[in-house]
């Protein structure tokens, strides 16, 4: 930050040097602890900011960047008004202010200095590591995709009886490819998510049988285009390190389960890529846990798909919205036999013509804020574990707003899980009060 000259006639201003916001004396600490994570040599993101010469070449686009709190990614409000999270990444505004202090003293360097770490990341000792295939990412093209693919694979995890997952850690193979993975448990012979009566397995022969000559299947959307998969208790983006659940929680993955994985390459350097990936998945398994929570996932929008007239969001509209309220408390503690549920976790979930998503638990006499994303970007998506826990109870109704771009579109949107159609969903880990 710039320290103000004392006022005092009898003080002398301090020396210039002393007044100067420097690179290595202010600025490089920030990033360090926020950004090298991915702005590093080998990283996923297209420029360094562990070096001055190139931090310098980026100064102006890295306080814009920070002043729009589009970096570092973390999409909630974290400043206590909606929920307070853990773990979050989000500048404080005098870290804010003082990159944009350097920034616009034309990006003074400061005295060198080597003592400088990237944050330790938290690591899991051991698990049960899958590993997807080797594989070679490909740019999709047209304007949702244009240097990205989103690839899912099948992993058989082996298990001979049930076990609860209670953390996790990914591990990028090719760290400058890897933009985010996700994880889920899947029934291959439950029903699909199509509405024809097919079955998880019959679904995703078919989306793998539309590249024969390539490993795994295109799934812009969770597991693929009509998959069922009501969990998604793994997403993991750069910078995370391990995950750990609430002590004494975990999630239930059947001896009968594979595990699909999304991974979303990101080709930033543009279309043509060579080089491959092989990312591992590490889960830390439980035979037993005190409580079993549920990653659930609710969109009024989606299920809208399943009526004789599905809803729409109107195009050609700077402001466009959907919202929906179900009565969240009555159906959960109906179905779990319990009068009160701990939120432990939210995971808001739109497509590419999203601009903001808002949650609230509902009564009639209060509204509780617990998610406020004001900048979605379909680009960086994370489950977002709470500090204070919302609570559900019966009359507990949950209100989930979603707002569009729409100026590009000449028809309505319709729901569905590929990019060209869109969703407004809340994903929720729930558990069981002690």
């Amino acid at each position: 930050m710039l320290l103000l000259a004392s006022a005092c006639k009898d003080e002398e201003p301090p020396p210039a040097d002393e007044t100067e916001t420097t690179y290595w004396q202010h600025v490089a600490p920030i990033f360090f602890n926020s950004c090298v994570g991915c702005h590093t040599e080998g990283g996923i993101a297209p420029f360094r900011l562990d070096n001055y010469e190139d931090a310098r070449t980026w100064a102006q686009a890295s306080a814009a960047a920070v002043a729009a709190r589009t970096m570092p990614p973390w999409l909630m409000t974290s400043d206590g008004s909606c929920g307070d999270f853990r773990n979050s990444p989000a500048l404080t505004q005098e870290q804010i202010d003082t990159i944009a202090a350097w920034a616009d003293a034309d990006a003074p360097e400061g005295e060198p200095r080597d003592d400088l770490e990237p944050m330790a990341l938290p690591t899991l000792e051991s698990g049960l590591d899958l590993q997807t295939p080797d594989f070679v990412p490909e740019a999709q093209g047209g304007p949702l995709a244009a240097f990205d693919e989103y690839r899912c694979f099948l992993l058989e995890p082996g298990l001979d009886r049930d076990q609860f997952i209670t953390g996790y850690e990914i591990t990028a193979g090719n760290p400058k490819l890897v933009h985010h993975v996700i994880a889920m448990p899947i029934d291959l012979d439950a029903e699909s998510w199509v509405g024809d009566g097919s079955t998880n397995r019959e679904v995703i022969e078919k989306l793998d049988g539309e590249s024969p000559d390539r490993i795994g299947w295109p799934c812009f959307s969770s597991a693929g285009d009509g998959v069922a998969a009501p969990q998604q208790p793994v997403t993991w983006a750069p910078g995370m390190g391990a995950v750990k659940y609430p002590e004494g929680t975990g999630v239930r993955l059947r001896e009968s389960d594979v595990v699909v994985v999304q991974v979303h390459y990101n080709l930033h350097d543009g279309p043509g890529n060579t080089e491959s990936d092989s990312t591992q998945v590490r889960l830390r398994l439980a035979d037993e846990v005190e409580r079993e929570g549920v990653f659930m996932l609710v969109d009024l929008f989606i299920d809208s798909m399943f009526s004789e007239k599905p809803d729409s969001i109107a195009p050609g509209q700077a402001d466009a919205r959907y919202e929906w309220e179900v009565a969240i408390g009555e159906w959960l503690t109906a179905d779990l036999g319990l009068d009160r549920l701990e939120v432990h976790g939210m995971f808001p979930h739109m497509h590419e013509r999203g601009t903001k998503w808002r949650a609230s638990l509902v009564t009639d006499t209060d509204e509780q804020c617990i998610g406020d994303v004001q900048r979605w970007d379909f680009g960086w998506q994370f489950y977002y574990f709470y500090d204070q826990l919302p609570i559900i109870d019966k009359n507990s109704r949950l209100k989930v707003t979603c707002q569009y771009d729409t100026r590009a579109d000449k028809e309505p949107i319709t729901p569905g899980w590929g990019t060209q159609n869109e969703m407004c969903l809340a994903g929720l880990f729930v558990v069981p009060p002690k």
